[in-house]
């Protein structure tokens, strides 16, 4: 429950939506009686090799990408079909390595092209290799509607930013491997001077710009 009680402040949402259209990494709270995580997320459209290290060694959780089911299905990335999981779990696909201009498809570098190459629209299926590194969520198909998760609101402020819909998502650890929370989590986000909003906050916006 510290994550609940000590809840980092968000930033307001326009901020948040203006930083993340120019590339920068924020992040992401979702519910407290829910997971109760915060995720570090970066646009998938401007991802680069330094942006993908900075989740990498400043969340240091898992790697992934949120992007629309439709367009893992356009380039043919399988999902993966779920067992035993709990309610809610998020959708994962097959992982890929784009293959043009990368190496191993491990790096930083790699997997920021990797990101990007999901958002382009001459990508091809071919284009990709699996398995690989960079393991896709698939966004609910009713969005935060559906689901009110890190992937969906991730995918929805790519969306609010006017960015190609697809985020890189990566949990936030504490130094012990644990999930961060409360002060550990205010000190990650103090010390790399990270803007924070919720997914209830996305949803919001995005309610406030489908009524507008």
């Amino acid at each position: 429950m510290e994550l609940q009680m000590q809840r980092p402040i968000s930033s307001p949402i326009e901020t948040v939506i203006e930083a993340f259209a120019r590339g920068e990494a924020v992040i992401l709270l979702d519910h407290p009686e829910r997971e109760g995580e915060a995720d570090m997320i970066l646009a998938a459209q401007c991802a680069t090799g330094a942006g993908v290290n900075a989740l990498a060694t400043i969340a240091r959780g898992l790697i992934t990408v949120g992007v629309a089911a439709q367009r893992l299905a356009d380039l043919g990335i399988p999902m993966i079909e779920p067992a035993n999981c709990r309610e809610n779990y998020p959708h994962f696909a097959e992982p890929v390595d784009y293959t043009i201009g990368t190496t191993t498809g491990a790096s930083a570098f790699d997997i920021a092209t990797t990101a990007r190459a999901l958002t382009d629209a001459d990508a091809r299926p071919e284009d990709f290799a699996r398995p690989g590194h960079l393991l896709p969520l698939a966004e609910n198909e009713a969005g935060l509607a559906g689901r009110a998760g890190h992937t969906e609101g991730a995918v929805a402020l790519a969306r609010l930013a006017g960015l190609y819909p697809a985020s890189l998502i990566c949990e936030v650890l504490a130094p012990d491997g644990r999930m961060a929370s409360g002060e550990t989590l205010r000190r990650v986000i103090e010390e790399n001077n990270l803007l924070v909003t919720t997914v209830q906050y996305v949803a919001d916006a995005v309610r406030a710009t489908l009524q507008a």
